[in-house]
C-alpha cells in the first residue's frame, strides 16, 4: 500500500514539473517570439565565424573580448553597411520599375500582334482570339512581380525600428556566442535528450547546411547579382541596384539563377537597337556569371554539405515565406535537420533489428529456452 502511495505521489510530481516546465517554456517563447528569428542567425552565424574568431583573438593576445569586438565591427563594415547600400538604392529604384512595367504593359497590350502572326502558321485565326488573353495575363504577371520585388524591399524602410531592433539583437547575441568554448547549438541540443551521438551528428549537420548556404549559395549569389547589376549599368539598364537584389534572390533558387535576368536584359537591349550592348550582356552572363557557380561551390561547399536541388527549392521558398530574407538561412537550415534527424531515426531502426536476438524475429524464443 505505502509503495503505491510513493509510486502515486511520484507520478504527481512528475506530472507537475512538466506541466510548470510546459507552461512557462510557452509563455516564454509567446514573450520572446519576435527575437527568436535574430537569435537563431546569431547562433548559426557565432557557431560559423568563431575559427575567425578565435584567430583574431589570438593575433590580439588572446583576448576575446576584443577579438569579439574586432569580430563584430568587420562584419558589419564588410557586410552589413555595403548590404543595406545597396537595399537603399534599389528601393528608391522600384517605383520607377514599378511604373515602367505599367508602360510596358500597355505598349505590349496596344501592339497589333494578330497580324504580326503569318499566314502559313496553322491555327492562325484561333492564335488571334488567343494574343489578348494572353497578353493580358503576362501583364497581371508582370505587375504582380513587380508589386511583390517593391513591397519586400520596401518592407526595410517601412519596418525601419523593427529591423534595427532585430539587427541590435543580433549583434548583441553574436557577441555573447562567439566567446562560448561550446557553440551554443550544441548547448541547445543537450536538452532535446537525444543520445550524445546524435546531438552530436545534428550539430555538425546544422554547421555543413550553414556554412553550405552562406557560402556556396548566399556569397555566389551576391558574386553573380553585383557582376550582373554592374552589366546593366555599365549598358544603360535602367534600375541597375534593383535587379542586383532580383539577381541574387534569383541565383539562390536552383534552375533559375541570375543569367536569366540577365539575359532578359540583352532582350531589352536588343529591341532598343542596342545590338552591341545586348551582345555583350549576353556573353558576360554566358561567360562569366554563369561560371561562377561551377568555379566556386566545389571549393566552398563539401559534397556532403549539399541537399536535393528540389529540398533547397522548396525551403528556400517555404523560409522566405515564414522567416522573410532570414528564410535564405534557416529554411535550408530547417531543411537540413529534418533530413538529418529522419535519416538518423532510420538507422536507429536498422541497427536495432540487426542487434535484435534472432528469435525474437519470429516472435517465438528458441526452444533451448523454452526449456
Amino acid at each position: 500500500m505505502r509503495s503505491s502511495q510513493t509510486v502515486s505521489a511520484d507520478a504527481l510530481r512528475w506530472f507537475a514539473l512538466i506541466s510548470a516546465t510546459l507552461l512557462i517554456s510557452v509563455f516564454f517563447v509567446r514573450m520572446i517570439q519576435g527575437m527568436i528569428e535574430p537569435l537563431l542567425l546569431a547562433a548559426i552565424t557565432g557557431a560559423i565565424a568563431q575559427p575567425f574568431e578565435r584567430h583574431v583573438s589570438r593575433l590580439l593576445g588572446g583576448r576575446r573580448v576584443l577579438g569579439s569586438v574586432v569580430t563584430l565591427v568587420l562584419m558589419i563594415l564588410v557586410i552589413i553597411l555595403p548590404l543595406m547600400g545597396l537595399i537603399a538604392l534599389a528601393v528608391s529604384q522600384a517605383d520607377a520599375f514599378a511604373s515602367g512595367v505599367g508602360r510596358l504593359a500597355g505598349r505590349i497590350g496596344a501592339t497589333d500582334w494578330p497580324n504580326l502572326v503569318p499566314d502559313w502558321v496553322p491555327f492562325e485565326g484561333d492564335l488571334e482570339a488567343l494574343w489578348p488573353r494572353v497578353l493580358n495575363k503576362l501583364g497581371d504577371l508582370l505587375q504582380a512581380s513587380a508589386a511583390f520585388f517593391v513591397s519586400s524591399l520596401s518592407s526595410m524602410t517601412v519596418g525601419a525600428a523593427n529591423f534595427f531592433l532585430k539587427l541590435f539583437v543580433f549583434f548583441y547575441s553574436l557577441f555573447f556566442f562567439l566567446q562560448m568554448d561550446t557553440p551554443i547549438t550544441l548547448q541547445l541540443l543537450r536538452f532535446t535528450g537525444l543520445a550524445r551521438e546524435t546531438q552530436l551528428q545534428l550539430n555538425e549537420r546544422i554547421m555543413s547546411i550553414s556554412r553550405a548556404t552562406i557560402q556556396g549559395t548566399l556569397v555566389i549569389a551576391a558574386i553573380q547579382g553585383v557582376l550582373g547589376g554592374l552589366s546593366f549599368w555599365v549598358t544603360g539598364v535602367p534600375g541597375a541596384a534593383f535587379w542586383s537584389v532580383v539577381m541574387i534572390v534569383m541565383a539562390v533558387l536552383p534552375a533559375v539563377g541570375a543569367p536569366a535576368v540577365l539575359f532578359f536584359g540583352a532582350i531589352y537591349l536588343a529591341s532598343r537597337g542596342q545590338y552591341l550592348e545586348a551582345a555583350g550582356v549576353a556573353i558576360w552572363a554566358a561567360a562569366v556569371v554563369s561560371t561562377i557557380d561551377n568555379v566556386l561551390r566545389p571549393v566552398l561547399v563539401s559534397r556532403d554539405a549539399r541537399l536535393h536541388d528540389i529540398v533547397i527549392l522548396v525551403s528556400t521558398l517555404g523560409g522566405l515565406g515564414m522567416f522573410g530574407a532570414s528564410g535564405l538561412i534557416l529554411g535550408p537550415v530547417l531543411a537540413g535537420l529534418f533530413v538529418t534527424i529522419w535519416t538518423t531515426l532510420a538507422e536507429e531502426i536498422a541497427n536495432a533489428g540487426r542487434t535484435a536476438p534472432a528469435g525474437d524475429e519470429g516472435g517465438a524464443a528458441p526452444a533451448e529456452s523454452r526449456e
